[in-house]
């Protein structure tokens, strides 16, 4: 059964910000040469004690060409708390694949509070730069695996409780893993803005609801491992994962994104460039087993 995308964009968005999504809205995709041999960028920090820097570059191919997009090597990437990159680490490259990371045995602390620099400078000398600032995120309390409200309970959903921070202006996102693999299709996006719940504390948001109805498709089965993070994130970052999702639910949030998707990244030869770097703080969450207990409605459901 196809998922029913319209109708879990259109519930969290009631739900939470009000404005989150428009199915109708779509981005206007607009591929020509100028778009072709850009430079597509994933970039993220965390404060988490170790594994807490990626960095994965691609180039951009014809709209029409089925190939892998190659990556990006020989770059030299850069980490850095100092705008002046004074203080920067230097990332390894990965086996030629164009994902750069911490080299072995190396640790960078991350913390919330602080803004955070990339530079990259590829092997024909252009510069690619970006900033974030890692803001605290709240708790997160709890994760349930309930039956969902929406489609008269037939459907498994993943629900959390958290405070929201006081003070208008906080964005958030959750990964949800099961047995360790990450959702990380734009259809299975869950991100929010506070600007109907400023302050409030949130109790069991339904941030996942799995739709499928043959069993082969569903996401959500017996004996799985269900974990959640919550992490902040910035307006912009918030804003380009609108846009991934307006491109029509383009496979992971991370294939090449159409030129025109928000960046906070800039290039020295003055061409666009693809994609986001987010410093994000991380909350984790309690992990849920699939069950016979959790196929029934959350208590408060019936009230």
């Amino acid at each position: 059964m196809k998922r029913l995308y319209t109708i879990k964009i259109l519930i969290l968005a009631a739900l939470l910000s009000g404005i989150l999504y428009s199915c109708e809205d779509v981005v206007e995709i607009d591929i020509n040469e100028d778009n072709i041999d850009l430079i597509s960028v994933e970039a993220y920090l965390e404060n988490r004690p170790t594994n807490n820097v990626y960095v994965k570059l691609q180039k951009t191919l014809q709209v029409d060409d089925s190939r892998e997009n190659p990556p990006v090597n020989d770059a030299v990437v850069e980490i850095s708390q100092n705008e002046d990159y004074s203080n920067s680490v230097v990332l390894s490259e990965m086996n030629n694949s164009g994902v750069y990371i911490l080299p072995e045995n190396e640790v960078y602390n991350a913390e919330p509070g602080n803004s955070y620099y990339l530079r990259i400078t590829t092997s024909d000398d252009v510069q690619i730069t970006a900033s974030d600032y890692m803001k605290k995120v709240e708790t997160l309390d709890s994760v349930k695996v309930n039956l969902s409200a929406r489609g008269d309970f037939e459907f498994l959903a993943v629900f959390i409780s958290s405070q929201e921070t006081p003070g208008e202006g906080d964005y958030y996102k959750w990964d949800i893993y099961i047995n360790n693999h990450l959702l990380y299709e734009s259809e299975n996006l869950t991100f929010a803005s506070d600007e109907l719940v400023d302050g409030n504390y949130i109790y069991d948001f339904e941030i996942f609801t799995d739709f499928y109805e043959d069993d082969e498709d569903q996401i959500l089965r017996m004996g799985d491992t269900i974990y959640v993070e919550q992490l902040s994130i910035t307006e912009p970052v918030y804003d380009f994962y609108i846009g991934m999702v307006n491109q029509a639910f383009a496979g992971s949030p991370f294939s090449v994104p159409p030129a025109n998707v928000p960046s906070n990244l800039t290039s020295s030869d003055g061409k666009r460039v693809l994609g986001i770097f987010s410093a994000r703080d991380v909350s984790p969450g309690n992990e849920v087993i699939i069950g016979d207990d959790n196929f029934a409605p959350l208590k408060h459901a019936y009230n």
